[in-house]
């Protein structure tokens, strides 16, 4: 039996040893590649898609945002009525992409949303002021002025209220884009 095993293991050796050096020592294989490369504006994917919403306020659950009159502020209400078009919303890109900034216009109105200097937000003719819209968790977002800590928010505690801004706290804050 021994005489098998060193029979065999000298014949490994012996094919070993004769197997040419080069086969062993293979040299590593490398590539380059170049690719071309473009430079362009940044996309951000963190707000909505650009379309028509009916938007909710995430304290007043199933009643959307509305406006019926240029000039008056938009509200959420408790109420049941079906607002149509005035509870319809035309989100479209502005200012910079990347910080998820849009306009947001009411379409039965055909009218922009603006902030007054006290605060409240209102429509009126034209394109409106510009809103970032950012993210707020679970399908939620914010949506602030730019470059400031100041938020739509609502009054949960009431049947009606209108939008106004604050700073950011709680679900008051939280809206919810559903597109139409």
């Amino acid at each position: 039996m021994f005489s098998k095993v060193l029979t065999f293991g000298l014949g490994a050796l012996a094919l070993v040893r004769a197997a040419p050096a080069f086969s062993f020592q293979t040299p590593m294989l490398s590539c380059n590649v170049n690719l071309a490369t473009t430079v362009g504006t940044a996309q951000s994917f963190d707000g909505p898609v650009p379309g028509t919403y009916i938007i909710y306020n995430e304290a007043f659950g199933q009643d959307q945002l509305r406006s019926y009159q240029r000039g008056d502020e938009i509200f959420v209400s408790r109420t049941r009525e079906f607002p149509g078009p005035f509870g319809e919303w035309r989100v479209e890109t502005s200012g910079d992409p990347a910080a998820n900034e849009y306009t947001i216009t009411n379409v039965g109105l055909d009218a922009g949303t603006y902030a007054t200097s006290a605060g409240r937000i209102t429509t009126k003719a034209g394109s409106g002021d510009t809103f970032a819209i950012q993210p707020a968790g679970e399908g939620l977002y914010t949506i602030k002025v730019p470059n400031a800590d100041k938020v739509w928010t609502v009054d949960p505690q009431t049947v009606r209220s209108s939008v106004y801004l604050k700073g950011q706290d709680g679900v008051a804050t939280a809206w919810r884009f559903v597109q139409v």
